[in-house]
């Protein structure tokens, strides 16, 4: 499950969603009559674009499938808020309401409130909201009970409990990986931790949260094992786990790329250490070009980077060969998130004969880390595949 950020083509999924979850969710606890008020035939009866691009509206995604919405304005209250009918009790509210959250301790905002449902009133008092009144309101010709709740989070702003973020990915040959799930899987139960680690023959990939001392142990046994020696990571930190449970999975790939032969363990383009970074992109002979998707770029990336206009990884592939193959002496300098899309797009770059190949050493994390912020070359922000969405 994806939580992003709504984008304008959101809009029609969203008003059917709506639509659906009040007729065949909500009628569990009012008339039919009250439904058909409060979510009308005219699934426009407002202007859903509008709404949602004026608040922070987060959206949850399945194989490419809205399963649903939840809006947060600036003052803390909270508006919309519904998971798709086919999706009730699957986890997504509790993502939904985590990413709000987050949002809004980002933002220091001290309480939030809600007007909820008869239906959603236990999903919110679970979540910790209190009951400040029953109230009947008008909604085209009917009367509808809902309750108006709130939340303070003045406890988590005075004394915030900030969570380690872990990032991490290696290259080796993990011909047992399989059987190296279990082990970690406990670990990480024994220590709190939640997350997603990928294993798989190539190496492993996970961004991973949780407490120092747990972070501490699962780096330390990881690279107790001499194939895994020299793992590095990157750390961020938040004030809410942007994840819920742990999930350590056996894959084809660490990220699908669909290439044989290529083996970024054993040669993989230039690293370009951060401090490093500036100087390369300036030299009007580089081209420097962004290997993530077209939803991750709209977020931000560097100041006169390619977009390669992909929806997936596994359609660089392409794009080089319909774009960059009839030159191969030129210098190329590519960046990802954190650098394990770059490690693969170098060795395929330098498998199909192009000489000069650059990537940004621990991505673009490690360059937010490290480079002053008045010097850096970053437009906008960084979006992440966990419940902060964007850094």
């Amino acid at each position: 499950m994806l939580i992003r950020l709504f984008q304008s083509q959101d809009s029609d999924r969203i008003a059917q969603l709506f639509h659906d979850t009040v007729r065949e969710v909500n009628i569990r606890d009012y008339s039919p009559s009250q439904v058909r008020a409060w979510a009308p035939d005219d699934l426009y009866f407002t202007n859903w674009t509008e709404d949602c691009t004026n608040s922070f509206t987060y959206v949850a995604e399945e194989e490419s499938e809205i399963i649903g919405f939840a809006q947060l304005e600036a003052n803390g209250h909270i508006d919309c808020f519904f998971c798709h009918k086919d999706y009730q009790r699957c986890g997504v509210g509790t993502r939904l309401y985590r990413a709000i959250e987050a949002k809004a301790l980002e933002l220091k905002i001290d309480r939030l409130f809600v007007e909820v449902s008869i239906t959603a009133r236990a999903f919110f008092k679970s979540r910790g909201f209190k009951v400040v009144k029953e109230q009947q309101v008008a909604c085209r010709g009917e009367k509808l009970t809902n309750f108006v709740m709130d939340k303070s989070l003045t406890k988590y702003l005075e004394k915030p409990e900030h969570f380690v973020v872990a990032t991490f990915y290696h290259f080796a040959d993990l011909a047992d990986y399989r059987e190296m799930r279990s082990p970690i899987t406990d670990l990480c139960d024994r220590h709190d931790l939640k997350g997603v680690i990928l294993l798989a023959s190539e190496g492993i990939n996970s961004t991973i949260a949780g407490s120092r001392e747990g972070i501490d142990a699962l780096l330390s046994y990881l690279r107790s094992d001499p194939r895994l020696h020299n793992l590095e990571h990157k750390e961020t930190y938040c004030e809410v786990s942007p994840y819920n449970k742990v999930r350590v999975r056996l894959k084809k790939e660490l990220v699908k790329f669909g290439v044989t032969g290529i083996d970024p363990s054993k040669e993989v383009g230039t690293y370009v250490d951060p401090k490093d970074w500036n100087q390369l992109i300036a030299d009007p002979e580089v081209i420097v070009i962004d290997t993530r998707n077209i939803y991750e770029v709209k977020f931000g990336t560097f100041k006169g980077a390619i977009d390669p206009n992909i929806d997936f990884f596994h359609e660089f592939p392409k794009y080089v060969e319909e774009n960059l193959g009839t030159n191969k002496q030129q210098k190329i300098a590519m960046f990802c998130t954190g650098g394990i899309r770059c490690e693969k797009a170098s060795a395929y770059m330098l498998a199909q004969g192009f000489d000069e190949v650059y990537h940004l050493k621990g991505g673009i994390l490690k360059y937010l880390a490290e480079v002053p912020p008045e010097e850096s070359l970053w437009e906008g922000e960084c979006f992440v595949f966990d419940d902060r969405i964007a850094l």
